[in-house]
């Protein structure tokens, strides 16, 4: 039996842009009202924001906004967070309506941790927002180790309420990884093996981009399960993300070229309805 299970964790274990794009424009929404301006024009200012940062998630993104300091000259961010503190709520409204665990995840998760099989994640999200979603959706007791971005630069608007939200998290649990070590790359996942001393032979990753997870898991030999079930994006929620996403031009045809270089890639197994489908790739049979 496989010993080793590589979870990707947006749009695998939950539907990431169905949730996020629905609260963003909640606040956006709410964060028009408060300044009166165009909603392009803030769009555009956090299209920027998130490009400066290098992530689509950027804590407090709406505070750093050209809009919003053009309005508020003389407000420090502490203050700028008390002004905007209904968009930051609708955004966490929205969130706690839509944010949950697609079929068969818990299920799944329990019966592989109950067999002995070690579970770890791997995800290009940031710090902060990964183990936010982990905690919310109850996740990380399943995780020894959780892999993800290097977290932002950009402090909490309260600096004791983010040192308090780290310090109860064991950080021995988590090894961040620079922007360069992204996703197709088989140095990263080799790497992740080594780690856990668990060699491809024995380890399945599990994502919904043959693009990105799928080639990089049939390139360094490990068990390649497409979460298909996660590819079922509204176009509407994805053309309203890659209006404010941090992509640039480059990032652009990055994306362009690893799409045509995946052509032809045929993941090892599919999950197309739930993933508790996956407990078949971890059988004796």
């Amino acid at each position: 039996m496989k010993k080793l299970l590589i979870c990707d964790l947006d749009n695998t274990l939950y539907d990431w842009v169905g949730y996020f794009v629905p609260s963003f424009y909640a606040m956006v929404d709410e964060a028009v009202k408060i300044i009166g301006c165009d909603q392009d024009l803030l769009l555009d200012d956090l299209k920027r924001v998130h490009q400066k940062h290098n992530d689509s998630e950027h804590p407090f993104a709406l505070l750093e906004a050209n809009v919003v300091k053009s309005c508020y000259p003389d407000k420090n961010r502490r203050e700028l967070a008390q002004i905007f503190d209904p968009a930051f709520h609708a955004f966490n409204s929205e969130r706690k309506r839509r944010l949950q665990l697609y079929p068969g995840v818990r299920s799944g998760l329990d019966q592989l941790s109950a067999s002995g099989v070690k579970l770890v994640a791997h995800t290009e999200g940031k710090l902060f927002s990964v183990l936010d979603r982990l905690r919310r959706l109850e996740l990380l007791e399943y995780f020894s180790k959780v892999y993800c971005r290097e977290r932002s630069n950009s402090s909490h608007v309260r600096p004791e309420v983010g040192r308090r939200w780290l310090s109860d998290f064991p950080m021995e649990r988590v090894t961040e990884l620079s922007h360069h070590q992204r996703k197709p790359s088989s140095d990263v996942l080799e790497e992740i093996c080594q780690k856990e001393s668990i060699g491809p032979g024995d380890t399945v990753y599990i994502g919904d981009s043959i693009a990105r997870d799928m080639m990089m898991a049939k390139a360094v030999g490990v068990l390649a399960v497409w979460a298909k079930y996660g590819t079922n994006n509204a176009r509407d929620d994805y053309a309203a993300l890659v209006r404010v996403t941090h992509w640039s031009d480059a990032d652009v045809k990055r994306e362009k070229d690893l799409k045509e270089q995946s052509v032809g890639i045929e993941p090892d197994f599919v999950l197309e309805h739930s993933f508790s489908e996956i407990l078949t790739c971890f059988s004796d049979a």
